[in-house]
């Protein structure tokens, strides 16, 4: 009897050890601690709203790179910043051009260019574990933009350049190919408003970028 007994308690206590050891094994590091992901996407932009009246045509020269803090409740805060750059060039034209006390008629070709380097803080939620292989995501980030508006009339330049207030809430979807794995690839689409107003440029300069790239999580 003492020996069935004896035999018992060790069984249940190899068991108990067993699910012990499973449910550390299978907890990911991801969801236990703080860590961390990069993201590298190249994007197409399209213009909308007060930017249309400037310049009207889709952009092929958009970048983005973020770096994240994903914490273990499945959100993250992140720095995002990038490089997007527009240009639309007109026939030409008979335009007047003011510099200072000087008017002049020109005839020229007319370039329309816009440069924006975004420098944002995101916050982000996932709808599933830090470690999972897909992790689909809505995000919210603010902050500001250095802004170049150039519009070129042949030799002449109208410029201005400032760094203004932003906003881009954004979805996304990180695929990383199998549970845990570090490098993966992401998609975005990201809608981008920049309160900048200035001549062609009414209002604000709002556009919708859709992005893809590289990502990849550590700790």
């Amino acid at each position: 009897m003492k020996r069935i007994t004896a035999i018992i308690a060790l069984l249940c206590l190899t068991t108990a050890a067993w699910a012990q050891y499973r449910n550390e094994y299978e907890s990911s590091i991801y969801d236990r601690y703080v860590t961390f992901n990069v993201s590298a996407r190249y994007g197409l932009s399209l213009p909308m709203g007060g930017q249309k009246g400037y310049i009207d045509k889709v952009s092929p020269t958009n970048f983005a790179l973020e770096g994240e803090w994903l914490f273990p409740k499945q959100f993250s805060i992140g720095l995002k910043t990038g490089y997007q750059y527009t240009k639309q060039r007109l026939g030409r034209q008979l335009y007047t051009y003011i510099d200072g006390n000087s008017v002049q008629d020109i005839s020229s070709v007319q370039t329309r260019t816009l440069s924006v380097i975004p420098a944002m803080v995101s916050l982000s939620y996932y709808f599933a574990d830090n470690a999972a292989a897909i992790r689909p995501y809505v995000q919210f980030a603010g902050g500001g933009a250095y802004v170049d508006y150039t519009n070129y009339f042949g030799p002449f330049a109208d410029q201005k350049t400032g760094f203004k207030g932003a906003i881009a809430p954004a979805v996304g979807l990180k695929y990383y190919g199998r549970r845990e794995q570090g490098l993966g690839a992401e998609i975005q689409a990201q809608y981008q408003n920049i309160f900048f107003n200035y001549d062609l440029l009414k209002g604000s300069s709002p556009s919708l970028m859709l992005s893809a790239g590289i990502t990849y999580r550590f700790y």
